[in-house]
């Protein structure tokens, strides 16, 4: 990374490292390319580490919750805690994000995150676990993952401008660590949990929260200040860029928006269905607690996989048929992996699933780019964000809630009617057809 990013610095430069003046840059020599090459890596590092501590979180936690409670229903209410902290928590980083060091904000959160984890684990070792200990802890992350989150992400602007590198590189590269870090995180997670108890890893979540935070007080502090080159998008109150979204997803004429927009909150909303609850719930049940990481690195895969060959074969197969079959294929495919045959079974089901889910997201982000203005999409973006951070746990507690009334099985089945009933509104819909016939051509 550190060659990938010292080259980056040689052709996109154009603001350098230090002193701030164009043409210093030779003055200065290779150790200011390497200077600016080390900082970036420890931002894109602080990056990788909150992201891979919260993947580890996200696998570990379930799995705890549900061995320490024995109800799944408890694993609901924790989920609920969880989203409506992080959904109040990450409105108000807004402000504070606009108007003070993003750097330190970003620190500040991941180290709430690390103590959220750490109050856990200090708790699991020495004490008693309880569904109370959970609710406080969910409570305490979301006052720290989404603010940290959100200022980490604000911060490139400032790391574009300390640095001179190509905004687009720099995304590039982001994206390139989320990736990785969200594969990496459940097999790492499921690696320690086969030899170590789930209360001991979460000592190891908690360390890689508080080195996030401690690499990225280490990044310039140019880093974490705002200009007025960003433009006055993250100005935009709140409510009023809900309001704004809601407004423009109401007209007549954006139909299809509405329908692709259903599709993904329907689509994160099962996606955190399937990994927050009935997976673990399968594993925990097997005695297996430890495959509940591959079974998440498996489906984190296989949307990798599917983005790569939707990028080889996308533009060469018509974007109708791709989309009717990889959908029909999607839901084939839940139907498939809620079965829970056996382990193996399901970590292969799982990275199906994720294949056939990349292809549908990959064909309807691009019609959805090309119907959103350029002007509405970061505040369509931010209604849909705001959308899933309380949809997802909400779906988590009612299927808790249902299995705790029913079984398993007949939570497996009312997800599968659930996406079929999505797929079929959607799939059904003209407008949506025609839109996404026409995305080839436009």
């Amino acid at each position: 990374m550190l060659t990938i990013l010292t080259n980056s610095i040689r052709a996109d430069v154009t603001t350098p490292c230090r002193r701030g003046q164009l043409g210093r840059l030779e003055q200065f020599g290779e150790p200011t390319l390497g200077c600016c090459a080390m900082q970036l890596v420890t931002y894109f590092t602080s990056f990788a580490f909150s992201l891979f501590g919260n993947s580890i979180a996200n696998v570990v936690l379930p799995v705890l919750v549900l061995v320490s409670t024995g109800e799944v229903l408890a694993a609901g209410i924790v989920a609920v805690a969880s989203g409506a902290s992080t959904f109040v928590f990450g409105l108000l980083s807004g402000p504070l994000i606009d108007r003070y060091d993003r750097r330190l904000l970003a620190s500040a959160g991941d180290l709430v995150s690390a103590s959220s984890i750490a109050l856990l684990a200090a708790v699991g070792t020495f004490g008693e676990l309880s569904l109370t200990w959970f609710i406080i802890s969910a409570f305490l992350s979301g006052i720290g993952d989404m603010p940290a989150w959100n200022a980490r992400e604000a911060m490139i602007y400032g790391v574009q401008r300390h640095s001179g590198v190509a905004l687009q590189t720099l995304v590039g590269v982001r994206e390139t660590v989320s990736a990785l870090a969200i594969v990496l995180g459940p097999t790492f997670a499921g690696l320690l949990m086969n030899f170590f108890d789930a209360r001991s890893v979460l000592w190891v979540t908690a360390a890689t929260s508080l080195a996030a935070g401690a690499l990225c007080l280490a990044t310039p502090r140019a880093y974490g200040r705002m200009d007025t080159s960003e433009g006055g998008s993250s100005k935009i109150a709140y409510w009023s860029s809900f309001r704004d979204g809601i407004v423009f997803l109401g007209r007549r004429k954006n139909a299809v928006l509405r329908a692709l927009t259903g599709l993904n909150v329907a689509s994160v909303m099962l996606v955190t269905i399937l990994q927050g609850l009935l997976i673990p719930v399968f594993m925990t049940l097997r005695g297996v607690d430890y495959a509940n990481g591959y079974a998440l690195a498996s489906v984190g895969l296989g949307l990798l996989a599917g983005g790569l060959i939707y990028a080889l074969i996308g533009a060469r197969v018509p974007g109708w048929p791709l989309t009717l079959g990889a959908s029909l294929l999607n839901v084939v495919g839940l139907a498939l992996l809620v079965q829970f045959h056996s382990v193996i079974y399901t970590v292969v089901m799982c990275f199906l699933f994720g294949i056939s889910s990349a292809a549908v997201g990959a064909v309807t982000g691009v019609v959805s780019l090309q119907v959103t203005p350029e002007e509405m999409r970061g505040r369509l973006n931010g209604l849909q964000n705001s959308i899933s951070m309380v949809i997802g746990p909400l779906g988590i507690f009612l299927t808790a809630w249902l299995i705790a009334g029913t079984s398993v099985a007949a939570a497996d089945w009312a997800l599968v009617i659930f996406w079929v009933v999505v797929n079929a509104l959607f799939l059904l819909n003209k407008r949506v057809r025609r839109a996404v016939q026409e995305s080839q051509t436009g």
